[in-house]
């Protein structure tokens, strides 16, 4: 069973999400007050990764398309592994050699979760991205997708597969004070895990701000 185990990755998976592409179209910002017409990201002053002056945590200008890692940040898109998604290939998860660290991961966001653009100016992708307004901190919603395979307390090789869908909520939140868990989904048949184990409001567009 690798319940505890992988909550806890997925969590830190959340955490990196928070502290550190097929290119799609640019969505709408905001609408023109005037004529009431979508306004996109290329007809304002915030800068896109197509510009070459957005960075990564390490200071590396950020690209359209899949970097070496797994991440598309022009797609909100990860797909790797527990490995990589710490933006380090070295078989560990910061530094952890656990069972799920080569395990398949795939992340999706919105926008507010961490957006493509940098409208503050900073260099780095905006955080908490509403009408072109940054606050600097992840709203939105996250997903994570997982599936792999753990030895068993018999020794005998078992597979998983892993869903959770995380929001912001506001001041007050269960996870972290802010993040709320909305859906969870489980299949474990070795541990006894048979499907969905938290369920509340479907969908995501609760989430959206712009």
């Amino acid at each position: 069973m690798k319940a505890k185990g992988i909550l806890s990755a997925v969590l830190a998976v959340v955490m990196v999400m928070m502290v550190v592409s097929p290119v799609l179209a640019d969505k709408p910002v905001g609408f023109d007050p005037v004529t009431g017409a979508e306004t996109a990201w290329s007809n304002t002053g915030c800068a896109k990764i197509q510009d070459g002056t957005i960075v990564d945590s390490a200071g590396n200008p950020l690209t359209v398309g899949f970097d070496e890692f797994g991440y598309n940040y022009q797609a909100h898109l990860f797909v790797g592994t527990y490995d990589t998604s710490d933006r380090v290939a070295d078989g560990k998860y910061w530094g952890s050699t656990a069972d799920y660290a080569d395990d398949a991961l795939q992340m999706k966001w919105s926008d507010e979760w961490l957006s493509n653009v940098d409208c503050d100016g900073d260099g780095k992708l905006d955080r908490g991205l509403a009408n072109g307004t940054s606050t600097g901190l992840s709203r939105g919603w996250l997903t994570n997708h997982v599936n792999g395979d753990y030895i068993d307390a018999s020794g005998v090789s078992q597979h998983y597969t892993y869903f959770v869908k995380i929001g912001w909520v506001g001041a007050g939140g269960p996870l972290w004070n802010e993040f709320d868990i909305f859906e969870e989904v489980y299949n474990d048949p070795a541990g006894g895990f048979h499907g969905v184990t938290v369920l509340t409001d479907p969908g995501l567009g609760q989430f959206v701000e712009h």
